[in-house]
């Protein structure tokens, strides 16, 4: 056992897993029902996937959308497509925007799904603003990323004058995903899994890299703590598709990327939310020899071995992250019936003062064909109590 995870804590009273989940002895089938009954309470979401919409068609009048001047919307297409049959094609003099209201506290996430033709000539950029009012402003933009096809990368301008920066991927649905707590003023760019963070900036104390919301772009500040448009802008650039976009409650989300083992990614799926009074309950897989540590954090930033991400190679796991702290930990093993699986779970209680809880998630799984460690890590997630 790699020394980084020897002398784990217990889980804090709230927190102490149920025992009859920890492996894999009871089946999930009930876990549909179980979700019927347990379903968290209505929020405001949206979400967009161009497929009632024609093919070739401006989508400008329909579902919403806008454009920012006149000529500068967008057609729909069945060009490429991640849910079929149809993506938004934002090329040339696009400028195409979707408005929101009501988006004003609580933490979000904003989902958009990119294609990127390795033909593509230009500069094309997605922006999402928290204070739009057309058709003279005022404006403020707090998300603005470049997708730049010569310079083969994708910068964002994540609240400072430097950008951070990411190899642009393409021939390929890329996912774009942008964390969005309006009560803590703090957003997270994230492309294709990996956080585009200044490391100029200063972490958040518990949610690590990151800027302002209000900041703006390039830390400027003057901006609302809302969220009021999403602006995809072509800047006369070649076709870049958009699908399957959202604005969801953060609720289960991964926030930094695991390393493989023998059996691939080591994958954490949530089964069931964590809501007041009822059990959160994620089923854990991949798991090559049936057992592993499985880790909640109280904070993305600190942990008791330095600053969050902590690179694990010095520890033997070579492409290895531990992105959460170590508050509580426990060791589980599978059913033979299943022997590449366990189920943990999580007892919430029935008390509004746990609302909006915040936990992280990471597993250690065991592995001795992995690396030298013997082990690797999954994803690290992110749970909030509903």
């Amino acid at each position: 056992m790699p020394r980084l995870w020897q002398g784990l804590l217990s889980y804090p009273p709230f927190l102490q897993p149920d025992r009859e989940h920890t492996t894999m002895k009871h089946s999930l089938l009930s876990v549909p029902a179980l979700v019927l009954c347990c379903a968290s309470q209505a929020h405001a979401q949206w979400s967009e996937n161009f497929d009632t919409y024609g093919a070739n068609t401006p989508v400008v009048g329909q579902g919403g959308w806008t454009e920012w001047s006149v000529g500068a919307g967008a057609n729909v297409s069945n060009t490429v497509a991640l849910s079929p049959a149809n993506s938004i094609d934002i090329a040339g003099p696009t400028d195409l925007v979707h408005d929101y209201a009501g988006y004003t506290s609580g933490k979000w996430v904003y989902r958009a799904m990119q294609y990127v033709p390795s033909t593509m000539v230009g500069q094309s950029y997605f922006i999402l603003l928290n204070t739009y009012l057309a058709p003279a402003g005022p404006y403020n933009w707090s998300v603005q990323v470049k997708f730049d096809a010569a310079a083969g990368l994708v910068s964002a301008d994540a609240g400072a004058s430097t950008p951070a920066t990411h190899p642009l991927l393409t021939d390929q649905w890329v996912e774009i995903k942008v964390f969005i707590d309006l009560d803590e003023d703090w957003c997270q760019f994230y492309y294709d899994g990996d956080l585009l963070d200044v490391s100029t900036l200063a972490d958040h104390p518990t949610l690590g890299g990151g800027y302002r919301w209000t900041g703006g772009v390039f830390g400027g500040g003057s901006g609302l703590a809302e969220i009021q448009a999403v602006d995809l802008y072509a800047n006369n650039a070649t076709s870049v598709y958009y699908d399957d976009i959202s604005l969801q409650p953060f609720v289960f989300e991964t926030v930094g990327k695991g390393c493989p083992g023998s059996m691939g990614n080591v994958t954490v799926t949530m089964q069931l939310p964590p809501t007041l009074g009822g059990v959160f309950l994620a089923q854990i897989d991949n798991l090559p020899l049936g057992a592993c540590f499985n880790v909640i954090g109280l904070s993305r930033a600190t942990s008791s071995f330095g600053p969050l991400p902590l690179d694990l190679g010095s520890f033997g796991m070579p492409t290895c992250t531990m992105y959460t702290s170590i508050d509580a930990a426990n060791f589980m093993v599978s059913n033979p019936s299943q022997p590449n699986s366990v189920v943990f779970a999580v007892p919430i209680p029935n008390d509004p003062f746990y609302i909006g809880f915040e936990m992280h998630q990471q597993v250690l799984s065991l592995d001795t064909a992995a690396n030298a460690a013997g082990a690797v890590t999954s994803d690290a997630m992110s749970i909030k109590i509903q």
